[in-house]
């Protein structure tokens, strides 16, 4: 593995030569992330300067460099911090209001040429980033108005259980985004099966919610009303959706479609949280990219705690240092973190 970088008009800057650290993680619905620490040498400084590109030479995505942090201690180290290429996404916003209907892919499409790919405003536009359209099967039936881009978009993800990435091609200069339906595994972790050495089982129902009220267009008696969702009795846990912003001219064919979207939605952020975090063996039956990969399903078991799971593995965290290579994986749907929780009360 080798760590490249390149300058914000995606020249080849040089190659990293070593480094304390460096955090890779993957995220299946969600953009990546990343952290590397290296000694402040001056070819590291040249290097690792906000807005450059970090590819390594195994991954198809690529990191933006966003946050630099240069400290004394014994040594001189320089660290950054940054987002993979589908960040580009979050420096532009939905500029007005857009009815997204039909297949996932087509809504997503529409929204990227409409305010990062091919603007009306070309001031807009970034250059060298295109998207390749790919049914998946999934329909939406909504609109958004003055929210990110990059929310928008990997919101529908999340609620869709569909994968995204940004592919970098260094030698074309262009970022591609790519939407993705993660396959199936044969692949079993298990302690048991010694192909793993630590585990966290987590289980939620702090923020659960299975059925949905959902408000829309109207006054009082008058207001349009759906109910989605499937809780009974004891089992039903209820919240309300405000859906004013969906208007009937809007969705002329079925209003109520438009309606029932934006409350599974809803309900797909407020699902039980159910989680296996492990650490796998490297030396285990299984071997990464190979048996088990970003967004596959797979079966986790823990015979001791009495759990079984089959659940898609959501996030992938590699970090490399002078010990070589670890990796944790998370299966399932993991707790929100703070900044998550934030965004989804301004909803």
């Amino acid at each position: 593995m080798e760590l490249y970088l390149f300058n914000n008009n995606r020249e080849l800057a040089g190659l990293v030569e070593s480094y304390e650290y460096l955090r890779w993680t993957r995220q299946y619905t969600k953009c990546g992330s990343f952290e590397l620490k290296a000694i402040a040498s001056d070819e590291n400084i040249a290097l690792l300067k906000i807005g450059n590109i970090l590819w390594k030479n195994d991954d198809a995505e690529a990191g933006i460099i966003e946050y630099l942090e240069m400290t004394l201690q014994e040594q001189e180290y320089i660290t950054v911090i940054g987002r993979f290429a589908t960040s580009l996404l979050s420096r532009r916003i939905v500029w007005g209001t857009e009815i997204l209907t039909g297949d996932l892919s087509a809504a997503v499409s529409q929204l990227l040429n409409n305010h990062l790919i091919s603007p009306v405003n070309t001031d807009r536009a970034i250059s060298g980033v295109a998207y390749t359209p790919e049914s998946m099967g999934v329909p939406v039936s909504t609109q958004v108005s003055f929210r990110n881009l990059m929310d928008t978009v990997t919101n529908l993800c999340d609620a869709a259980d569909v994968g995204i990435k940004t592919a970098f091609d260094p030698v074309a200069k262009l970022f591609t985004v790519q939407l993705y339906a993660g396959s199936a595994s044969q692949a079993i972790f298990s302690k048991e099966y010694e192909n793993i050495m630590g585990q966290i089982f987590t289980e939620s129902l702090l923020s659960f919610a299975n059925t949905a009220l959902v408000g829309g267009e109207g006054e009082g008696v008058e207001r349009t009303f759906v109910t989605t969702g499937g809780g009974v009795g004891f089992d039903r846990y209820e919240i309300f959706v405000d859906a004013k912003d969906l208007r009937m001219e809007d969705f002329p064919d079925d209003y109520e479609a438009a309606l029932l979207f934006r409350g599974n939605t809803k309900l797909a952020e407020q699902a039980m949280i159910q989680a296996f975090d492990v650490t796998v063996n490297q030396y285990g039956n299984l071997t990464y990219k190979v048996d088990f990969d970003l967004g596959n399903m797979i079966k986790a078991v823990s015979k001791r705690w009495g759990i079984s799971m089959t659940a898609r593995i959501t996030t992938v965290e590699e970090s490399y240092d002078r010990d070589g290579m670890s990796l944790s994986v998370t299966f399932g749907k993991p707790l929100l973190t703070l900044s998550e929780k934030l965004k989804r009360s301004e909803d």
